[in-house]
């Protein structure tokens, strides 16, 4: 089932009021002060996107190799404030937005994204009629994520997540999402009980990776730490590599 058997059109989000000419002038000045907020952090450049098989208006990190230049000058272990690879454009987000269209109406549905960056896979979840939580360890990429979900700022929500920090009390999630966040086999340690804490008894993970030798580690190391792990292959039309989800339930 498609977002488009939900009921789900942008005409019909324009009429309940999530475009800019419909937002009350609060909305609006509220805007305008987190862009202002992003633009004395990175530099960026407005443009648009394909999520959910639709245009969408976004905003975007200009030369995120120099943050991540900076980010290598100024390296500390385990410095995640400083991790850059926010910034960039990742082909697993664009996989992931594609899988949630293969799933059943997600409308109601409440999603968790972890490592959510500027919020590609989160935003298609919310489009799509989700409850979404998008949440990452470094406050500049929630702020962008945050100006970037403004369209569907009703069903998309931003929150500041380290994956370490074990005394986070959020309600946990039948769903939970993440873009290309197992491309290190030091994370997975991180990653997994962060997983636990935050997914209902018979939830599931969905995880998106283009196939590295990372991704290979990976599933056979959360079957390892008791899930049960299935694949499947997004062809995203490119000419390159496919985009892997892996689909984890706890055994």
């Amino acid at each position: 089932m498609s977002w488009q058997d939900c009921g789900l059109t942008f005409k019909k989000w324009k009429r309940l009021g999530r475009f800019v000419a419909s937002r009350s002038s609060a909305q609006l000045a509220s805007e305008a002060r987190l862009l202002a907020r992003i633009q004395q952090q990175v530099p960026i450049e407005h443009t648009s996107t394909s999520i959910a098989g639709q245009k969408y208006p976004w905003t975007r990190v200009v030369n995120p190799e120099s943050l991540l230049l900076n980010a290598l000058a100024k390296s500390r272990e385990g410095a995640v404030e400083l991790d850059p690879f926010w910034a960039a454009s990742w082909r697993a987000a664009q996989g992931l937005d594609q899988f949630l269209g293969t799933l059943p109406c997600l409308s109601g549905m409440r999603i968790l994204e972890l490592g959510g960056g500027s919020g590609r896979a989160g935003i298609s979840a919310g489009i799509r009629g989700a409850e979404v939580l998008i949440t990452d360890a470094v406050p500049t990429a929630l702020m962008v994520c945050k100006f970037n979900a403004r369209q569907v700022s009703e069903k998309v929500q931003v929150r500041l997540l380290d994956w370490r920090d074990r005394n986070t009390q959020l309600q946990p999630f039948p769903i939970i999402i993440g873009s290309d966040i197992v491309y290190d086999s030091k994370l997975f340690p991180i990653l997994e009980p962060c997983m636990r804490r935050h997914l209902v008894p018979d939830g599931v993970v969905h995880l998106s990776e283009p196939q590295r030798h990372t991704g290979d580690r990976f599933e056979k190391w959360i079957v390892a730490a008791g899930w049960r792990c299935t694949s499947t292959m997004m062809d995203l039309g490119d000419a390159q590599r496919q985009i892997r989800i892996f689909s984890c339930r706890l055994t």
